[in-house]
């Protein structure tokens, strides 16, 4: 088959044949020929993210097209090195027909790659993962190095186990504006203050954190701990701490459970005011939560998943996000048991005395109960 000339073609017409291809189909054309490198980072391609996987055996490169979790909107490709020592694309699919081939690529030649790539793409996310268990650990400290001097926003370390040192290595390292994920085992005695202090953090193995260690969690977007010593109790102090603290903690956290642990409601609850939706998603009950303490606070708001071994809370601003109508019963909840509170030490203290006050709370609390049940329909309390 002939080859077509998309050189030759008129600029307008160039770009919008490639404005539709795919980033991997875009990385396939830039590595084919330099000219056609050239002309594509004129056009610099727009993609959410990138990231560039170092692993001995297949290391790739992932780009992301949009939000979310949709297997299309994140395309790999691993790279081989030709006869003639060009670097070649390869898609998993080209595997899948070719089960006997593998590509290799010296891990050096990533970080070409990465300086030629991130010139034909603009994102706002560039990722670096390392497969702890195929670097040495010369190797791991060498690609760490030269990663830190590239722009970076998440850094991931994936499979075996980190030891205290390297770990906190790492951390001394990393700037505090980074997303933060390790898929690796970690000590349970591991401890570091920068640990709860990363943009992000998401630790697969985490019983090495105890439930005080959150306390010091500050405005951040999103913390995950997948398999943790947490039981219930703990969850109740987290949440009891979340309501009471003068400033926002986090737009979202998740945790799991102790092994062997299972969510006990009435432990997790305890001191707390909370409503329940009446229909809970398959894997989640639903609750809602506000915070005691409002001031120099915005996301005040807790939205709660629970499941048998995991509890997610999302922080939630009333005014901006989907919760009016939640902030609102709870607001009139607490400001009806308030006024129950006042009427029952009225009733101890005065013994019978101050009556007109007594009305006037008894009114008051008719009112909030009248409120409250034409606002609220869908929540247990």
């Amino acid at each position: 088959m002939k080859k077509f000339p998309i050189l030759k073609i008129p600029d307008i017409v160039f770009r919008e044949v490639t404005s539709m291809m795919t980033p991997i189909e875009i990385i396939k054309l830039a590595l084919s020929d330099f000219k056609m490198e050239l002309w594509l980072q004129h056009q610099k391609y727009k993609i959410l993210g990138i990231c560039f996987v170092l692993t001995k055996e297949h290391p790739e490169v992932v780009t992301q097209t949009c939000y979310g979790y949709e297997d299309d909107g994140f395309l790999s490709v691993m790279f081989e090195t030709t006869e003639d020592n060009k670097i070649k694309p390869i898609t998993l699919e080209e595997l899948d027909e070719e089960p006997s081939r593998i590509p290799r690529v010296p891990l050096e030649e990533l970080f070409s790659i990465y300086s030629r790539l991130t010139r034909i793409f603009l994102c706002p996310s560039h990722g670096w993962e390392l497969q702890l268990d195929q670097l040495e650990l010369s190797e791991f400290r060498e690609y760490t190095e030269r990663i830190l001097t590239s722009e970076i926003h998440e850094f991931t370390v994936r499979g075996g186990s980190i030891t205290n040192e390297l770990l906190a290595e790492l951390m001394d390292k990393l700037p505090e504006n980074v997303e933060l994920e390790i898929y690796s085992d970690i000590p349970l005695d591991y401890s570091h203050a920068k640990a709860l202090k990363f943009r992000s953090v998401d630790y697969l193995k985490a019983g090495w954190l105890k439930i005080e260690d959150l306390f010091s969690i500050r405005n951040m977007p999103r913390i995950k701990l997948r398999l943790t010593n947490f039981n219930c109790r703990d969850v109740n102090k987290f949440l009891l701490y979340w309501s009471d603290c003068d400033k926002d903690m986090m737009k979202f956290i998740e945790f799991g459970l102790k092994q062997g642990v299972e969510t006990n409601k009435q432990e997790i609850f305890k001191n707390l005011t909370v409503i329940s939706q009446h229909r809970p998603t398959y894997f989640y009950d639903i609750f809602y939560v506000k915070a005691r303490n409002m001031e120099n606070r915005k996301f005040v708001v807790g939205k709660l998943l629970i499941s048998t071994t995991e509890i997610k809370l999302s922080a939630c601003d009333p005014f901006n996000e989907d919760v009016s109508n939640e902030y609102s019963i709870l607001e009139l909840v607490h400001q009806k048991r308030d006024c129950e509170e006042k009427i029952r030490k009225m009733e101890k203290e005065f013994q019978g005395l101050g009556d007109a006050e007594k009305r006037k709370l008894r009114s008051e609390l008719e009112e909030l109960e009248a409120k409250l049940s034409a606002l609220n329909h869908n929540y247990t309390i």
